[in-house]
């Protein structure tokens, strides 16, 4: 221990700092009884705050309330002006007072840092041994001045030591050789308690820190998250899953699997949350929900150190944006390489076509020579003729369809206004509506920005989608024709965050099979019977929006109807 100047040990100023009450007895002096007395009281107050100290500590992890004390009963033995507790960062070097009492002006501040070089309370930091100051005039440390320049005269530091230096206690007076070493019979018991304290106060800041850190990771994971016991009940669930389930963080407690599923939507008996509890594996399942969603499930069991499982981390995944993505890469993966087999096939078959179409011309109209046409036998030819000719330009029109589902879009883009260019559509189909009595009902949004597209393409869409929808409505049906903002498309390009526009068309028909949805972007592929339908119509609507760089979907339901789903990007020339 360094100290400060031997006169501070003076037997005067030691009999100063006893304050041994001198009386005579007779002729000679009982000094020394009356410094055994103090001796005496002074032991037990220090064991006094010893036991209080123990009992606080056992009872609190405040190290705010074992400070507040140990200072009250400090003052009490010792006296200061002002006391302050340092914790020391060994990763930043540096000092944070932590906790001050102080009856003084002073710039010393709690939360405030101050350094270790250059300071005692440093030394002690460094040497791991208590430091008096007993005349701050006499520096030993430079930066030590500015505690003289506040007035303070004398100090006295304690390291705070528990299997590692945790900080230092200060105790700061305004008079000259204030401390001494006899002062240590009560700094130091009292400082290897408070360094108990401290460090469990420490630990358990550190344990609340991550715990909150823990919380918060835990609550921003996007997908839902929950962990159950053994018993499927469940503990503590993410706020994803509060959210879509409707629960609050005390009603979802005690929940079982099925009811989480059933709450979200996914009517399902499995027995994925079983099979983890009886085999401690991990355990993994796709689902579907009752509105269509496709769901990735995925169970991780938790198990102790002798191997007993006590929990079930649940995770399941919406991901059926996903799963549309992956459709629509496959489908235009598929149709890439469709479109340059039919290509080819288009122009060979073509070719040869227009021979017969020519010769099937040139028989017919020398069919119309009136002794031919009175030669036996001959009368069915001239009926045989037309069917071929019909036939042959139902083939060119096939063949047609074939190289605009095949050849890349060249068309114009420009600005357009969405809802305009539908208006110009229905113009085109109304005689048909009339024919079959349908009601066409808009719901346009006015306010739908213009969109940077190829019109004659977008004519073709939607001309696709409003005469399949009409073919398939029955008389006095409904289509109903709308146009909205999108929150974000999901296109080629996966542009989620992009504003968009969305147009829907839904009938009142017949719907379509559940085990048709997926087949009917492909080509060839039709419900209409045999020779209405090329099975081309909706694979060249998918490839329109696919060049748009937009999306298409289809909701349907037998009976009831059918509903396409239109998304486009809002975006100008310039984007």
């Amino acid at each position: 221990m360094r100290k400060g100047p031997d006169s501070a040990f003076s037997p005067s100023t030691q009999a100063r700092r006893m304050n041994p009450q001198i009386v005579q007895k007779g002729d000679q002096p009982v000094e020394q009884e009356a410094g055994q007395k103090v001796g005496m009281d002074q032991n037990l107050t220090i064991f006094n705050l010893i036991s209080e100290l123990s009992g606080i500590i056992n009872s609190s992890l405040s190290i705010g309330t074992v400070f507040r004390i140990m200072v009250s009963e400090i003052r009490k033995l010792i006296g200061y002006n002002r006391a302050s507790l340092l914790l020391y960062n060994e990763q930043d070097n540096n000092l944070l007072i932590f906790a001050l009492d102080t009856e003084m002006q002073t710039i010393m501040k709690k939360g405030v840092k101050a350094p270790v070089e250059g300071t005692s309370a440093g030394w002690v930091i460094r040497n791991n041994k208590p430091w008096i100051n007993y005349d701050l005039s006499e520096q030993a440390f430079p930066l030590d001045k500015k505690l003289f320049d506040e007035g303070i005269r004398s100090t006295i530091s304690i390291p705070l030591f528990h299997d590692k230096i945790l900080g230092v206690f200060n105790l700061d007076s305004t008079e000259l050789s204030r401390y001494c070493e006899e002062d240590l019979q009560v700094l130091l018991p009292a400082a290897k308690h408070i360094s108990i304290a401290l460090e469990n106060a420490l630990l358990f800041q550190e344990i609340s820190r991550e715990k909150k850190e823990w919380e918060r990771t835990f609550d921003s994971i996007t997908d839902m998250v929950w962990i159950e016991d053994s018993k499927q009940r469940v503990i503590r669930a993410n706020h994803t899953l509060l959210k879509k389930a409707g629960l609050s963080a005390v009603e979802v407690q005690g929940k079982k699997c099925w009811e989480i599923f059933y709450r979200i939507g996914i009517n399902t008996q499995t027995s994925v949350c079983r099979e983890t509890i009886s085999s401690k594996r991990q355990s993994f399942m796709e689902l579907k929900g009752i509105m269509g969603n496709m769901y990735h499930f995925w169970a991780y069991p938790l198990t102790d150190e002798e191997g007993s499982l006590y929990a079930v981390v649940h995770y399941l995944k919406d991901v059926s944006d996903q799963k549309r993505l992956e459709q629509q890469l496959i489908r235009s993966d598929r149709l890439a390489s469709l479109g340059t087999l039919v290509a080819g096939i288009a122009h060979e078959i073509n070719n040869p076509l227009g021979i017969i179409a020519g010769y099937a011309e040139a028989l017919l109209d020398r069919s119309q020579d009136e002794q031919l046409r009175v030669t036996s036998g001959f009368e069915d030819f001239p009926e045989y003729l037309e069917t071929i000719h019909k036939e042959i330009f139902r083939c060119k029109d096939i063949l047609r369809s074939l190289l605009d589902f095949a050849r890349p879009s060249g068309g114009t883009y420009r600005e357009i206004d969405i809802n305009e260019l539908i208006k110009e559509v229905i113009l085109l189909v109304n005689h048909r509506a009339k024919r079959l009595n349908h009601n066409i009902i808009f719901n346009l949004n006015r306010d739908l920005p213009r969109i940077y597209a190829d019109p004659g393409s977008l004519r073709q869409l939607f001309m696709n989608i409003i005469m399949n929808s009409m073919y398939f409505t029955p008389e006095k049906g409904r289509i109903v024709i709308s146009s909205s903002m999108s929150n974000g498309i999901r296109g080629k390009k996966y542009l989620k965050d992009m504003p968009g526009i969305n147009v829907s068309i839904a009938d009142s028909g017949a719907g379509i099979p559940e085990e048709s949805i997926d087949k009917i972007f492909d080509p060839f592929f039709t419900t209409k019977p045999v020779g209405e339908g090329t099975g081309l119509g909706l694979s060249i609507c998918h490839k329109i929006v696919e060049d748009h760089n937009g999306s298409i979907d289809v909701v349907s339901e037998e009976g009831k109807g059918t509903t396409f789903s239109i998304r486009l990007p809002a975006q100008s020339r310039n984007d």
